[in-house]
């Protein structure tokens, strides 16, 4: 009996360790769970936190480059785009979404504006109602960027600025904004974009503000034929089918009771017409001083979508104020650069560039419409123009650089006259030089215009 219950009780205590045992050992098993999940939620944080850039996103013919955010979510742009006579690339977080909490944007302006950094800085925040926290200034290896940082502290949000001129009047701004209170990650974003970075000048618009600084040295009146210049071309199709012409007409006026070559002043009309499915009749007038220091442009466009214009005005100051007429009045002002030019003066430019050494520059295009379009010009060799002949003595290529693709040859003559052209976008056309008269023939419909148009010359 005794010697039964020590057995018992032996047992009893056995198990009883057992118990006692296995219970520690569970706890260890939920502290390294504890101590897993740790270190796993240690490794998300991380890997989410890591930031991942792109590589350099190039802007065609600027020298320009730049690395974004992308993965991780977040959803970048691949390509400089090009709208409202700027260049932008950007980044968003999270993907997909219309209320991004965090982003980041480069922006090419193809004009700087003339307000000073900090001036910018306080108009900024002055306009989001954030605090100025801090403003600083960082240099790299060809450029230097003053740069603010702003916070709405009760929104959580932060905004990083930066802004960095550049040569030849273009200036390039840097914006990382961030919600949630996350201000440390948008500082690291907005300083590896900073150190991502590079900036070559290439001299091709140093090149193209040259060239027109010659023009307007010389006046515009010295490229023309006893006063006036004139070009009619009619446009065809790849089957050399006649869908519509181009007509520019410019000539000097002599101010009342003053001699010819004193004062002139010169005038412009042009027109742009295609019929078909999606016809489009644009009409212009350009009136300017000898040396360009003022104009005004004016266009009225007809098409399926209805009828849009602008006008566009260049004052003593410098300053291009560009109305567009569309469904409302939408104004824009802009400094005129260095290597702007009027559209309307490209066969000046061509002729300018012949009698100097320059065979490659950029200019800023200020079209009719209001755009201002960064445009690569270059002169090549007769044997590589795809359709020259007996009567190419010169021949330029013609690019737009705002992402749209069109290329243009131009084929002169030995008179340094434009006598065709082959323009490509979406297809080829054809432009080859005529008179008035073939045109008012071929056109009928807008024979009194082009007739009338031809009238200024005389």
């Amino acid at each position: 009996m005794h010697k039964t219950r020590r057995i018992i009780t032996m047992a009893a205590i056995m198990d009883d360790t057992h118990g006692i045992k296995k219970h520690e050992y569970d706890k260890i098993a939920l502290l390294g769970l504890f101590v897993l999940s740790l270190l796993m939620a240690y490794l998300i944080v991380a890997f989410r936190s890591k930031l991942l850039f792109s590589d350099p996103i190039r802007l065609s013919q600027t020298g320009l480059s730049v690395s974004m955010p992308s993965g991780r979510s977040w959803q970048s742009d691949k390509q400089w785009n090009y709208q409202d006579n700027m260049f932008s690339v950007s980044s968003l977080f999270p993907r997909g979404s219309d209320r991004p909490t965090a982003w980041a944007s480069c922006r090419y302006l193809l004009s700087a504006e003339t307000a000073t950094p900090q001036m910018r800085f306080k108009q900024r925040a002055s306009a989001i109602n954030a605090v100025v926290m801090q403003t600083n200034q960082i240099q790299t290896d060809t450029l230097t960027i003053d740069w603010v940082r702003m916070d709405i502290p009760e929104l959580y949000f932060s905004m990083f600025l930066g802004t960095s001129r550049l040569p030849d009047s273009r200036q390039l701004d840097i914006e990382v904004g961030q919600i949630a209170g996350e201000t440390e990650k948008a500082e690291r974003i907005f300083k590896r974009i900073i150190e991502s970075l590079k900036f070559e000048d290439n001299r091709l618009l140093k090149n193209g503000a040259e060239i027109i600084a010659e023009i307007k040295r010389r006046g515009i009146n010295s490229f023309l034929n006893n006063q006036n210049r004139k070009a009619y071309f009619l446009i065809k199709d790849e089957k050399k089918r006649n869908i519509g012409f181009t007509m520019d007409v410019l000539v000097e006026s002599v101010v009342n009771g003053s001699a010819p070559g004193d004062k002139p002043n010169i005038r412009a009309s042009g027109q742009f017409y295609i019929k078909g499915q999606n016809p489009v009749d644009h009409i212009t007038a350009f009136q300017c001083s000898n040396n360009l220091d003022e104009f005004v442009y004016n266009s009225e466009t007809h098409s399926r979508t209805g009828r849009s214009g602008a006008e566009i005005v260049l004052d003593t100051a410098g300053v291009i104020t560009i109305n567009e007429f569309q469904a409302q009045l939408d104004e824009k002002s802009y400094q005129l650069g260095p290597a702007m030019l009027p559209d309307v003066f490209l066969d000046p430019l061509l002729m300018q560039m012949l009698e100097s050494e320059k065979k490659q520059i950029i200019i800023d295009i200020i079209e009719a419409t209001g755009k201002i379009i960064p445009t690569f010009l270059a002169v090549i060799e007769i044997k590589d123009a795809a359709d020259a002949d007996e009567d190419t003595a010169y021949a330029f290529e013609l690019k737009l650089l705002d992402g749209r693709g069109f290329s243009e040859q131009l084929y002169l003559n030995d008179q340094k006259q434009v006598y065709k052209r082959l323009a490509r976008h979406d297809s080829l056309y054809i432009l080859e030089r005529t008179g008035a008269e073939n045109i008012a023939r071929e056109f009928p419909e807008h024979a009194k215009r082009i007739l009338r148009n031809n009238q200024m010359l005389r």
